[in-house]
Order: structure tokens, then sequence, then C-alpha cells
């Protein structure tokens, strides 16, 4: 009898703790300071070249983190280069707590796709020091990114799919070195010139790798494949601000099926809004 009523009383007593847990996670969902706590990442975020603009909402999740909507991240003065996001979440890896270091796990969604990340930081209980991040991204429209086709000097179209890996410290960000893997599908990038009386190249794929650190872009391949010709460049890019101001030094090869598969060499150069083509 004693050892049923003793069952019965720590049932009850487990009971009232989870729901006090449960009424706990309640009061803070529902009493959250939002707008207080967006005015503290702003300020946490605003001495860094890239940061939190404005969100409609946060909010805490379930695991432990935070979900932002409506969310512009960009360079302040630069209305231009922001980006525009339509989700995101973010959460600390429970692992790396428990081995002394900060990882945060992202989730965002905008553009028509979505991506995933995660940042991992040295430090347990600071965002400075050396980091290491990644990202995946999945079913991006790129004709949607207003910052891209700013950047690309042209309206460009197509799916991308990628990868982003990044390393360095938060104190010498133009020093981080940054490793893109990507591919763009079904779309159209149109000619500033003709190019034997092409207007733009419809492509049915685009496939790139490029290393960006201080300051220049390193393309160890662009390879694109279309109807009216097929490409492939590699070479550098000196990276300018503003971005079309680029100076571009890449070198391939081009081939146009309509002319019996006809193979030459083309070297590209001059900036990303006004390049010059030359074919040997």
């Amino acid at each position: 009898m004693r050892l049923r009523v003793k069952a019965k009383l720590n049932r009850t007593v487990v009971g009232y703790i989870l729901a006090g847990i449960a009424m706990l996670f309640a009061c803070l969902y529902l009493r959250f300071p939002g707008e207080a706590f967006t005015d503290d990442v702003r300020a946490l975020t605003a001495q860094n070249p890239w940061s939190l603009l404005s969100s409609d909402r946060i909010r805490p999740t379930f695991p432990p983190g935070l979900a932002l909507a409506n969310v512009t991240i960009g360079a302040r003065g630069r209305p231009e280069a922001n980006i525009r996001l339509d989700d995101i979440r973010v959460r600390p890896g429970g692992l790396s707590l428990l081995q002394g270091r900060l990882t945060l796990l992202l989730a965002a969604k905008g553009y028509g796709g979505d991506a995933t990340g995660r940042i991992d930081f040295s430090r347990l209980l600071s965002l400075g020091g050396p980091l290491a991040a990644g990202a995946t991204l999945r079913d991006v429209r790129i004709e949607k990114c207003a910052w891209l086709q700013d950047a690309l000097a042209r309206q460009v179209t197509g799916t991308l799919r990628g990868t982003v890996s990044v390393g360095g410290t938060m104190e010498a960000p133009d020093h981080m070195t940054w490793n893109v893997d990507f591919t763009l599908a079904n779309g159209v990038v149109p000619l500033t010139d003709g190019f034997f009386d092409i207007k733009k190249i419809d492509f049915s794929r685009i496939e790139g790798k490029f290393a960006f650190q201080k300051g220049t872009m390193k393309i160890t391949q662009l390879a694109l494949t279309g109807e009216k010709l097929r490409l492939s460049l590699k070479g550098d890019i000196l990276v300018a601000d503003p971005f079309p101001e680029s100076r571009i030094d890449l070198s391939g090869t081009i081939e146009l099926p309509g002319q019996g598969s006809r193979r030459l060499t083309l070297n590209i150069s001059g900036t990303i809004d006004n390049p010059r083509t030359r074919l040997m």
C-alpha cells in the first residue's frame, strides 16, 4: 500500500514539475520582449560590415532558439546591397556547448528557396576570435535577388544551388577566406554587346567554383552549357566597390555547336559592367 501511495505521489510531483516548466515556457513565449531584443541584436551587429538592419518580429522557438521574420541584412547606407529574407531561425548547438565552444545553427527562407548553415566559434562566451562557417543553398531564384542583379550589372535568371564556406576571425573580416561551389540551372544571361550576333545566352547549366580572399576572387571553374554555345573559363577578378567596377582577367575556350562545334580561345578583360572579349 505504501509503495503504491509513494509511486502515486511521485507521479503527482513529476506532473506538477512538468506543468510548471510548460507554464514557464509559455510565459516566456508570450512575454518575450521581441522589440527590445531586436534593438539589442542591431546594436550587437552594428560594428560588423554586415549587420541586422530590421526585423518585423523576433520570437523564441523550441528547441531553444530564436526566429526572425521579414529580415533585412546589409551594410548601412547601401540599400542596393541589402539581403531580405522571409524567415531566419537560429539556435545553439548543444554538443558544442558541452565541449566548451559556441556553435550557431541557422535555417533561412527567401528568394523562393532556402538555406541551412552553421557558425563554429572558438570561444564559448564570445563571438570574437577564429571561426568557421558553412551554408548550403537550395532552389534560390536569383532574378528575385535585387542586390545580386545590381552586382552583376545585368538581369540574370536561373535557379541557384550551392555551398559556401568561410574561415577567419570576426576582428579581421576583410581577411576571411571564402570558398563557393555553385550550380545555376535553366536561366538567361543578357549580353551588354552582341557576341556572334547573340544578344543573350540561354543556358541549361552553369557550374562554378571560386575562392575569395583579400580582395581577389580566384575562379578555378566557370562552365556554361547552352544550346547556342558552351563556355569554360578560369582566372581572377579584382573586386572593387562597387562590385560592377571589378576588374576581370579570365581566359578559356568557347565552343559553338551551331557552327560545326567550332572551338576558339577566349580572353575577357575590362570590368563586370563593361567587359571586353578577345577571340583567338
